[in-house]
C-alpha cells in the first residue's frame, strides 16, 4: 500500500509541476487608474508591436510600425534574458496608413518546444526593451478565443469608451492566463477594432502587456472591413487573395501540431475563392488530425443571427457545405455578441446532440461556437432548437479554451471576470477525416453553382466598392 501510495503521490507532483512548470505570463490585472496610466502612455506614439502566429507552431511573426526615416524590420531573439548569442532575423518594409511611418514585419523561425526565447524588436532610433516569449507543446496544446473586441470610442453612444473597453479587453486576459498559463496563442473571431479606420483603436487593442508574449490569430469582421488599418497592423502566415478578392478581403491559415486552422473573411461572398483556399490548405495538411474553422458571423451561433436572412441562408449555403465537405470539427463564430454553442450540425440539420460535460467520440456533424463581445455583453431571452445551450452568464466577457490532448479536444467556455465554468464539451477522433467520399464529392460538385453565383456576386460588389 506505502508503494502504491508513493506512485500516485509521485504522479499527483508530477502532474502539479507539469502544469505550473510554464512562466506566468506578463497579464496583471489592473485597476481603472493603472489601467488609464498605461493607456496614456502608450496609446499615442503608434509603434505598438503585435505578436501573431507563424505558418506553423516553429514559427511566430512580428508587425510594428517605425518612422519613415529610420524603419529596420529586424528581430533579435536570444535564449538568454541579457540577449547574449542573440540571432537577428530580418523582414520587409511596407507602406503604412500615415505619411510618417513604414509597417514593419518580421518572422522569426526555428523555434523549440517548451522553451523559453528573449527578443528585441528594431524602433528605428533604438532597440525595444526585451520581452519573453516561451513557446509551449507543439503536440497538445491551448488555444484561448475571445470574441468581438471591437475597440473603438464611438461604439455606441451609451457604450463604454474606447478606454474602457481596452480595461475590459486587458483583464479577461489577466484572469485566463492566470488560470491558463500553457495558452498557446489567442484566436479572435473577427471585429477586433469598431470603425477599421484608426491607429489609436489598434494601439488600444495591443496595449495590454501580455500581448507582448501571446500570439493573436485575428480573423476580419464586419466592423474591420469598415476601413483599411486591418492591413497594416497585422502579419498573418499563408495569406490566401485568390482571384477574385478585393481590397482587404483575404483569407489564411496555419497549422500547429495536429491542427490545422483555416480563417475565413465572411463579409466576402466569394465562394469559389473560399473553396479553393479550404482545398489547397487541406491539400497541404492531409495528416492533420483536426480541423477548426474561423469566421466572423454566427452561423448556427446565439443571438440576433436565429431567424436572420443573410445568416441564415447567404452563409449557412456559402460557407456550411465548405466546411462540411472538407470535415471540420469545429467552427468558431462570433458577431451577435452573445455566447452560444450549437449541437452537432450537418445539411442545416441537428444530426446529433451535443450536451455540456459530455463526450463524444467521432460524432457525426460540426458544433459551432459562437461567442460573446468585450465591447458589449448581449443577454439572450430567447433560445432556438438548434442551440445546445445559449448561455444567460454575458454580464461579463467569457473565454473559451481549446485543449487538444492526442485524440481528444477538450473545448471550455468560462466567465471572464472569474473563470467559472458555464460549460464543457470533449470531442474524441479516432478516424480520419474523409473529404474524399463519394458524397463529399458529389456536394462539391454541386457546390459549382453557388461558387458561379457567389462570382458574379461579388464581381459586382468589387465593382460597386471601385465606383463608390
Amino acid at each position: 500500500m506505502k508503494k502504491i501510495m508513493s506512485v500516485v503521490l509521485c504522479a499527483v507532483m508530477t502532474g502539479q509541476v507539469a502544469v505550473n512548470s510554464f512562466a506566468a505570463f506578463d497579464a496583471p490585472k489592473l485597476s481603472e487608474s493603472e489601467w488609464n496610466s498605461l493607456y496614456i502612455s502608450s496609446v499615442e506614439d503608434n509603434t505598438l508591436p503585435m505578436l501573431n502566429v507563424g505558418a506553423d507552431e516553429t514559427q511566430v511573426s512580428l508587425c510594428w510600425h517605425a518612422d519613415k526615416a529610420s524603419a529596420q524590420p529586424q528581430v533579435i531573439l536570444s535564449n538568454n534574458s541579457d540577449m547574449s548569442d542573440a540571432v537577428v532575423f530580418n523582414g520587409i518594409t511596407t507602406p503604412a496608413e500615415n505619411d510618417r511611418q513604414l509597417v514593419c514585419r518580421v518572422t522569426v523561425t526555428g523555434l523549440k518546444e517548451n522553451t523559453v526565447y528573449y527578443y528585441q524588436w528594431n524602433k528605428g532610433t533604438e532597440w525595444s526593451g526585451i520581452e519573453k516569449y516561451e513557446t509551449k507543446s507543439f503536440s497538445d496544446h491551448k488555444v484561448m478565443v475571445v470574441g468581438d473586441i471591437q475597440i473603438a470610442e464611438d461604439w455606441r453612444e451609451d457604450s463604454d469608451t474606447q478606454e474602457q473597453i481596452g480595461h475590459n479587453w486587458n483583464n479577461v486576459l489577466a484572469e485566463a492566463l492566470e488560470k491558463n498559463p500553457d495558452i498557446s496563442f489567442l484566436v479572435s473571431p473577427g471585429d477586433n477594432t469598431s470603425t477599421g479606420e484608426t491607429e489609436k483603436e489598434w494601439q488600444t487593442l495591443l496595449t495590454p502587456k501580455a500581448l507582448r508574449s501571446l500570439p493573436l490569430a485575428l480573423a476580419i469582421g464586419n466592423h474591420d472591413k469598415k476601413g483599411m488599418m486591418y492591413n497594416y497592423y497585422t502579419n498573418m502566415p499563408n495569406e490566401y487573395y485568390g482571384r477574385f478578392f478585393a481590397g482587404l478581403d483575404r483569407d489564411f491559415w496555419f497549422r500547429y501540431g495536429d491542427v490545422l486552422y483555416l480563417f475565413y473573411d465572411s463579409t466576402s461572398g466569394n465562394a469559389p475563392d473560399h473553396m479553393a483556399m479550404t482545398k489547397k490548405a487541406v491539400k497541404e495538411n492531409l495528416d492533420a488530425k483536426w480541423r477548426i474553422g474561423v469566421v466572423h458571423h454566427g452561423i448556427y451561433g446565439a443571438g440576433d443571427c436565429i431567424g436572420d436572412a443573410e445568416t441564415e441562408i447567404l452563409l449557412t449555403t456559402i460557407f456550411a457545405p465548405i466546411f462540411e465537405t472538407y470535415d471540420l470539427d469545429l467552427v468558431i463564430t462570433g458577431h451577435t455578441h452573445s455566447q452560444g454553442r450549437s449541437h452537432f450540425m450537418q445539411d442545416t440539420k441537428v444530426v446529433g446532440l451535443a450536451e455540456s460535460g459530455k463526450t463524444y467520440t467521432d460524432p457525426k456533424g460540426i458544433v459551432y461556437l459562437n461567442s460573446n463581445s468585450v465591447c458589449e455583453k448581449v443577454i439572450m431571452d430567447y433560445e432556438a432548437e438548434h442551440l445546445a445551450y445559449s448561455f444567460m452568464e454575458n454580464d461579463v466577457t467569457t473565454y473559451t479554451t481549446l485543449d487538444f490532448k492526442g485524440d481528444a479536444l477538450v473545448v471550455e467556455t468560462r466567465r471572464g471576470d472569474n473563470s467559472q465554468l458555464l460549460d464543457s464539451i470533449t470531442i474524441v477522433r479516432t478516424k480520419e477525416h474523409n473529404e474524399n467520399s463519394a458524397g463529399n464529392i458529389l456536394k462539391r460538385a454541386a457546390y459549382k453553382v453557388v461558387e458561379f453565383v457567389g462570382l458574379v456576386y461579388t464581381l459586382i460588389d468589387n465593382l460597386v466598392r471601385k465606383l463608390g
